[in-house]
Formats: C-alpha cells, structure tokens, sequence
C-alpha cells in the first residue's frame, strides 16, 4: 500500500501576507497634515496668498525662524527673572516675568502657525523629527500658559509654582529647539537645494534650436547644472531645474504661461527671471540669460552666487 505523497503548496501559491499596519505616529501624521492643508490652502488655485504668506514666500526667507526667536528669547528672559525673584524677591523681577510669559506666548502662537504650514510639506524622517518638534514645543506653550494663569492668580509675591512650571517649559523648548536644528543641519529641511549650483559663466550650447519645442520645457545642462529651458514664439527663458525648496525637477511640473509649477508642492516660479510667486519655496530659482548663436541655444547663469 503506497502513501499519498504530501503536496507542498508552490511559493507562488501562498497568500500574500496582509500589509503591516501603518503605526500611529504616521496615521497621525498624515490626518494631521492633510487638515492643515485643507485649512492653509494646500489644495486650492493659485496664487494660494494664505499659504504663501505663512511660508514666508513675500519674505524671501522661511518665515518660522524668525517668529521662533519672539517666544525663545521672551521665555529665557522669563527665566532671568524668576532666578532674580526667587534670590532677592524683588517685585519688579515678578512683573517682568510676567510680562515677558505673556509675550512669549503671543509669539509661540505665530512660531505654531507657520511651524506647522512648514511641516505640512515634509515626509519621512524629517515629518517624524518634526512631529516631535512640534509636540514638545506645544509642551512648552501649555507649561507656560499654566504658569501664567498661576502667575496671575497668585500675585507678584507668591509664584513659586509658576516659576517651577517656567523653568520645565523652557527645558521643553531647548529640546524642541535642537530637534528643529537636526531638521535642518542634519536633514536638510527648508535649505536652498540650489545655493551650491555654479552654474555657467560664459553661455553654453546646450541643443539645437530645432529640437526646442513650442510651450514645452526641456530640461538641458550648462556647466554640470541642469536647467529647465522653455520657448515661447522668440522668446527664450531659462532657469534651474532643481527646485529650490526639496530639489524636485522643476523640468516635471506645469507650464501656464510663463509660469512653472512645481510637480511636488505646487510653488510656483516665474520662467522670466525665477522668481518665487507661491510658497512652500521662499527662495528664488536661479535665472539663466539665452540666447541664439549659429544654430544653437546657448545658456549663461545671471548673478552667480
């Protein structure tokens, strides 16, 4: 009596095992991210003026930074006076802590709304960097606002609780301020991807003139850089291809008109000379001169560095 011999199922034939479920910093992330685009205007037409301004677009520089410094600044100066108040109890040092707790909190506000327009745009290890960031430094805005509720309550004379509140609040922002440096020295957030591009110094040929086509961008390269040309009629315009806000290949996105749009955030920039007209970009791209010389479109950097 011979045995059934034991059919062993072809790896071919086995299920695919079910997706691992996404963790929840990232299910958050993601909800999160999506319901500040929604409110900041992500999604919406151009030119996107809320979205813009809270970038810092009209700045020319990212506007988080320098709103940060208000609450930073404000709170260390919170902390001075506490120290002062607890050695010699001088009510003046009580009153100055007050107010600088206040103005500190009218600044993490502003340091709040634009961080986190900034950090709608971000995805791996920076999004999560940031996620932290952003929950420790709104740690710190709730240790303070409960300081100063006690503050208030208490009087001038009698605040040792808030002063304790003040101090953890501030040790929460010295780590959420180093947190913001890793982003940005380490990973790179919100730096111009296009400060290193020499670019070329005399023109360059870069292709024939009968293979640039009407309204349509072509990415080319000039002195190892490469550039995103467009033609319209006689007109020739050029600027750098690499997206100045992440490095994404401008050559990819949208053209309406003499206006290019960024396939990754939607910034927008304008082919006539790079400049910045729709955030997260605060930056302009670097701008090209062209011209047409024996058959051929020749390409130079404007401005250097």
């Amino acid at each position: 009596m011979s045995e059934t011999p034991v059919q062993v199922p072809r790896p071919e034939m086995a299920p695919a095992p079910p997706p691992a479920p996404q963790p929840f910093m990232e299910r958050l992330s993601d909800t999160l991210q999506h319901w500040i685009g929604v409110i900041v205007g992500s999604q919406r037409k151009p030119p996107r003026r809320l979205k813009s301004l809270l970038n810092g677009t009209w700045l020319g520089h990212p506007l988080h930074p320098v709103m940060t410094d208000v609450p930073v600044t404000a709170w260390m100066l919170t902390a001075v006076f506490d120290v002062i108040w607890l050695i010699a109890h001088p009510t003046w040092a009580a009153y100055g802590a007050f107010v600088t707790v206040i103005v500190g909190l009218f600044g993490a506000f502003g340091a709040i709304v634009t961080g986190l327009t900034d950090w709608s745009d971000t995805y791996g290890a920076e999004r999560r960097v940031g996620l932290n960031h952003a929950l420790f430094n709104a740690c710190a805005t709730i240790l303070y606002l409960v300081s100063f509720i006690l503050r208030l309550l208490a009087g001038p004379g009698d605040g040792i609780a808030a002063v304790i509140l003040g101090f953890v609040g501030l040790a929460s922002v010295f780590y959420a301020a180093y947190l913001g440096g890793d982003m940005v020295f380490t990973k790179g957030t919100g730096v111009n991807h296009t400060a290193w591009e020499a670019g070329s110094e005399d023109y360059e040929a870069v292709l024939p003139l009968a293979s640039v086509e009407e309204n349509t961008l072509c990415r080319v390269t000039a002195a190892g850089v490469p550039v995103v040309l467009l033609r319209q009629g006689l007109q020739f315009y050029a600027i750098s291809a690499t997206y100045p806000h992440v490095g994404g290949p401008l050559d990819e996105g949208t053209i309406t008109g003499d206006i290019v749009q960024c396939p990754w955030h939607g910034s927008r920039f304008c082919m006539r000379d790079g400049r910045v007209l729709t955030g997260p970009a605060t930056v302009n791209a670097p701008h090209y001169d062209v011209r047409v010389r024996n058959g051929q479109v020749e390409v130079k950097r404007v401005g250097g560095h």
